[in-house]
């Protein structure tokens, strides 16, 4: 099986290339970026001399000898991943695989669907981790396969299951739904506790030792975020239909607002026992049974034990 790789030499497309050269496929990336030969050395990898700027405008200059594969996977950013597809799914060749990982679903798999033959095989995928993570072992990858299964998608699946990954199917209407509150709202939630510390003008590093370890890995989240690309967390907050979403989380956090500044502790009080009982009893219990394991490897670093 042969993979080219558009957008190989950023984050996750570097991924993906090293993954699949682990596996015994032969990989190609190409990408706008002036160091894609260098990466592409360095994993092992062949690479196309090919303008991407091209593609990412809609013009097909190249487009043929990126086609000339088996499985075409688009890692791109979400802003220019319908414009590559647009450019590169009418020369997709009858029984290849178009696939992309991108954030959101919806976009892609229609873009895919319209802009491919009916013989290319489209799956839409979202690997939940980052450029950081050491495996695919644990790791779950959203599938929404569209149009048909075929032998590469198989190939592809097997090769991800066998690799320890949790594959969860949806359509691209589930996944945006659920991920517009598993990522947008998290994302937005830590996001505003990051920028209202910058507000206050809070001593972040200073504050870490007066931190019990909770609040300590509450606070690494935080950074993490602020550690990662901006333009991918616009992306998702704007992508994403996360209208009624933000407008019910400030409406929350403006009511506990005034319970606060009215002292009405009962009022706050019921809040929380509501959303408990929305959580339900083994899940809250579950909770705090994993979040102990969590905390106590946590002490267990910060006095340099092994876990």
């Amino acid at each position: 099986m042969k993979v080219t790789i558009i957008g190989g030499a950023g984050g996750m497309g570097r991924w993906f290339a090293e993954f699949f050269k682990e596996n015994g496929v032969e990989v190609r990336i190409v990408d706008k970026s002036p160091e894609t030969k260098a990466i592409a050395n360095q994993i092992g990898v062949q690479f196309l001399n090919t303008n991407l700027l091209n593609v990412t405008e809609g013009e097909a200059a190249g487009n043929e000898e990126i086609v000339d594969t088996d499985v075409l996977l688009v890692s791109v950013p979400i802003d220019i991943t319908g414009r590559v597809i647009e450019s590169v799914g009418p020369k997709m060749h009858g029984d290849s695989l178009l696939m992309d990982i991108t954030s959101v679903k919806k976009m892609p798999v229609e873009m895919m669907q319209k802009f491919t033959p009916a013989s290319v095989e489209i799956l839409g995928t979202h690997p939940l981790f980052s450029p950081t993570a050491k495996s695919m072992r644990g790791q779950t990858i959203v599938f929404v396969p569209s149009r048909k299964f075929g032998r590469l998608y198989e190939e592809v699946d097997t090769m991800f299951r066998r690799n320890g990954a949790k594959i969860e199917v949806l359509t691209a209407e589930e996944h945006d739904e659920t991920m517009s509150v598993i990522q947008g709202l998290t994302h937005f939630i830590l996001l505003a506790f990051g920028i209202t510390l910058k507000e206050l003008d809070f001593d972040v590093e200073q504050s870490r030792k007066f931190m019990s370890p909770m609040y300590e890995i509450l606070m690494d989240f935080v950074g993490r975020l602020l550690h990662q690309d901006p333009h991918l967390y616009a992306m998702i907050q704007t992508k994403f239909e996360m209208g009624k979403i933000h407008e019910s989380f400030l409406t929350v956090a403006n009511r506990l607002y005034e319970q606060v500044s009215a002292g009405e502790v009962e009022a706050f009080m019921d809040e929380m026992r509501e959303a408990k009982k929305h959580f339900g009893d083994k899940e809250t219990e579950r909770a705090m049974t994993d979040s102990d394991r969590v905390i106590e490897e946590k002490i267990n670093l910060s006095l340099g034990k092994k876990v």
